[in-house]
């Protein structure tokens, strides 16, 4: 593919999720130049290409919330658009309060543009290449966040990383978020929702492993739906992804038409919308300096290189596609990720964020969900922001004194 633009910046992210987002933002007030490099037409990943319009930030710590930073400042943003009920939020509104942080803060945005190739010299990463319409363009930095959830360019470069169950390598089922539109939500409350799962589950088969019938109501009239799961394939996989969004968008008309015929309310309910990409929960986690572990979650690890907090709890989906586990971290306590579980094992510039950062099967349960990911991809831009002022760069090296102390004036709880 013929080379052309070069873009520079002193840090790049790679991928536009919600972690990508806030590493970004959080660079930028760092005191860094920004580029973020995203592959679809808006920001927000998950939360909006996904349609996850819901966060689950974990149980407060006597009565206090534990995630701070950015991720308060979304809500507060998202509550100015009155697109914040509760947990719930409108995911078309999260595209604009992505830009209106970009725009602000002055960060570089590459959209519609897809990294296909990491330029690497022992260990340091030289350059981004991405595929845009006008054929490759480059971008060069001094450090490298990959927030591509899938691990995209760490893998291009070169890093380990594992895959799935360590017994197996099977990894959680994808789920397709969907939308009903027009429907009579005050007839939907008359419904009989035990007698209606129990018709579900024997009408309609292998879409999900819930046990009743799961939904959301965002405004009046529209419900969203996280109920399909597709089991047993690779995300990593092209057949196997494209095999998995077929089929997930067939058991949503199976859904929207069993809704039609049973459930008052429904009768002339209409799929209003679906998203640009099936949800991944799990798929590559590179390796870093530090795994996190499940131990280290359940048992409220504190971490002297500490970069955010969590009480996320541990949710995972069954690989097998039968039943959710759901464990919770010790009560009015939170765990803690280090700078050691965001900086790539064998590279000097390279950082990671959000759902594909180092840490175990079960641990990538609790860090994968949007609050802790907004956390994270904080703590890593901020990481990144500090170690592009350096000569040399050497993102383990940075001082965490020098870090924390960006992180607490950016709003950041560390508990400490």
């Amino acid at each position: 593919m013929k080379k052309g633009k070069e873009f520079r910046a002193e840090v790049a992210i790679v991928g536009g999720g919600v972690a990508g987002l806030a590493a970004a933002v959080a660079a930028a007030r760092a005191g860094a130049g920004v580029c973020l490099v995203e592959n679809n037409g808006f920001l927000g990943g998950i939360a909006t290409a996904g349609l996850v319009g819901r966060f689950q930030e974990g149980p407060y710590v006597k009565g206090s919330p534990v995630i701070l930073g950015l991720y308060r400042e979304i809500c507060q943003r998202l509550q100015g658009y009155d697109a914040l009920r509760g947990e719930l939020f409108d995911p078309e509104s999260m595209k604009y309060v992505a830009f209106d942080l970009c725009e602000e803060n002055g960060v570089k945005l590459l959209l519609h543009s897809k990294a296909y190739e990491a330029d690497v010299q022992y260990g340091y990463v030289e350059g981004c290449y991405m595929a845009t319409k006008q054929g490759s363009h480059k971008v060069r930095a001094r450090v490298y966040v990959d927030a591509t959830g899938d691990g995209t360019f760490s893998a291009l470069a070169g890093a380990r990383f594992k895959v799935g169950r360590q017994t197996d390598g099977l990894q959680q089922p994808m789920t397709l978020v969907f939308q009903l539109g027009n429907v009579e939500t005050d007839r939907l409350k008359t419904a009989d929702w035990e007698e209606l799962s129990a018709k579900f589950r024997g009408e309609v088969k292998g879409l999900s492993s819930r046990s009743k019938i799961f939904y959301f109501e965002f405004t009046e009239g529209l419900l969203g739906f996280v109920m399909t799961h597709v089991a047993g394939l690779n995300p990593l996989d092209v057949e196997d992804l494209t095999r998995a969004e077929i089929e997930s968008r067939r058991h949503v008309l199976q859904i929207q038409r069993f809704f039609r015929g049973n459930v008052p309310g429904c009768e002339r309910c209409v799929i209003a919308t679906s998203p640009v990409e099936i949800g991944i929960r799990e798929s590559r986690r590179i390796v870093g300096d530090y795994i996190l572990t499940r131990e280290d979650v359940l048992g409220a690890r504190k971490f002297e290189d500490s970069i955010c907090c969590s009480t996320s709890w541990i949710d995972i989906h069954n690989p097998d596609g039968v039943g959710v586990l759901h464990e919770l971290t010790i009560p009015d306590d939170w765990f803690e990720v280090p700078l050691r579980a965001v900086v790539v094992k064998g590279f000097d510039n390279l950082l990671v964020a959000g759902r594909c950062m180092s840490a175990t099967h079960e641990a990538q349960g609790a860090i994968r969900e949007i609050p802790t990911c907004i956390a994270v991809g904080q703590g890593a831009g901020v990481a990144a922001a500090i170690a592009a002022r350096k000569r040399r760069v050497h993102a383990r090296m940075v001082d965490v004194r020098v870090l924390q102390r960006e992180l607490l004036d950016q709003g950041v709880n560390l508990r400490q």
